[in-house]
């Protein structure tokens, strides 16, 4: 005899996604300028995105059972490039300062709220860099983590 089993409709998560903490957070920072911040896009022009990486969501586990999780992303932006060194390092900068900023966020424990989680800290795993080159635009990349419980 076979039992056919119910699916339990689980009630309508109302929480916040953290990529969209993260997006609030990231606007904070003193040197974004009013370009558009998407998620998981770069349009045509000069703006941000904020890209979430595939990675094992638990950064640390505990005997208790607990864990603190991580939810790793790329900041990418389109900048004006131009092969010209100030061009280039004017873009370096601002991945430089973004990062510096953020360690000087968490030393003040500053951080993005989260709905349902305790933000901890976030990390710069990978500097900002050129990632790749069109006509008159470059594509920087920074990795960084949300640690969280």
């Amino acid at each position: 005899m076979r039992l056919k089993k119910e699916l339990k409709r689980l009630p309508e998560n109302k929480r916040k996604p953290i990529i969209e903490s993260i997006r609030e957070y990231v606007r904070t920072y003193p040197g974004i300028d009013n370009r558009k911040i998407n998620i998981d896009y770069l349009g045509d022009g000069m703006e941000y995105s904020i890209d979430p990486i595939g990675a094992d969501p638990v950064y640390k586990k505990y005997t208790d059972g607990g864990c603190l999780k991580q939810f790793q992303f790329a900041l990418t932006s389109k900048e004006a490039y131009d092969g010209d060194a100030r061009t280039g390092i004017a873009n370096s900068g601002f991945y430089q300062n973004f990062e510096e900023w953020t360690e000087q966020n968490n030393l003040n424990d500053i951080v993005p709220e989260l709905d349902g989680h305790d933000a901890i800290k976030v990390e710069v795993l990978q500097s900002g860099y050129l990632f790749s080159t069109e006509a008159d635009l470059g594509r920087y990349q920074m990795i960084c983590r949300l640690i969280y419980k």
